[in-house]
């Protein structure tokens, strides 16, 4: 983390963590996480004043909405939480993977969706498609009776029919949503 760059600020507080945090620039090669979403941390970041403390925030996940209203839960309100209400981890509603950082959850109903989840695009574009896909809060198989089990069309795998997908429909293509919708 030799690369990292202090901008000269007063500290701030964010209300998922106990110590102050201050602005600072990380570099790509710094190879940080960030503790909200869990991905890559580059560019302009929070980090934690006190020194034994690898607490990292991208800006943009500082600066998350405390509740939030989604199309793949209408029902009711989605409320972040800075730590899994479920004890070590919790499994995202959207993509189908562990998440221990950041979650925006419904409690009535124990739904938890990833804060990168939450805000992917209702469309992509995949290099190997050539048709836009569109976010679909389940698979297309969901609910039929004859088990059929919808496949992703870039990793093979078998999908939960309760996981989101990029889909195209005129070709019966799709996606997982994170891992494999950029290929």
């Amino acid at each position: 983390m030799g690369s990292e760059k202090t901008i000269d600020c007063p500290s701030v507080k964010h209300p998922s963590h106990n110590h102050p945090l201050w602005v600072f620039k990380s570099q790509e090669e710094d190879e940080i996480i960030c503790s909200g979403c869990e991905l890559d941390l580059t560019g302009q970041a929070f980090k934690c004043m006190k020194k034994d403390c690898d607490y990292f925030l991208h800006k943009s996940c500082f600066d998350l909405p405390g509740e939030i209203t989604h199309k793949s839960h209408p029902d009711h309100p989605l409320t972040l939480l800075y730590s899994p209400p479920y004890g070590q981890s919790y499994g995202c509603n959207a993509c189908g993977e562990l998440g221990s950082g950041f979650t925006y959850n419904c409690s009535e109903c124990q739904y938890d969706v990833h804060v990168g989840c939450a805000f992917i695009p209702e469309t992509a574009e995949p290099e190997d498609h050539e048709h836009p896909l569109t976010l679909l809060y389940n698979t297309p198989c969901k609910g039929r009776e004859d088990g059929v089990m919808f496949i992703c069309d870039v990793c093979e795998e078998d999908m939960s029919e309760d996981l989101w997908v990029y889909y195209c429909k005129e070709c019966d293509y799709g996606t997982h949503v994170q891992s494999c919708e950029a290929s």
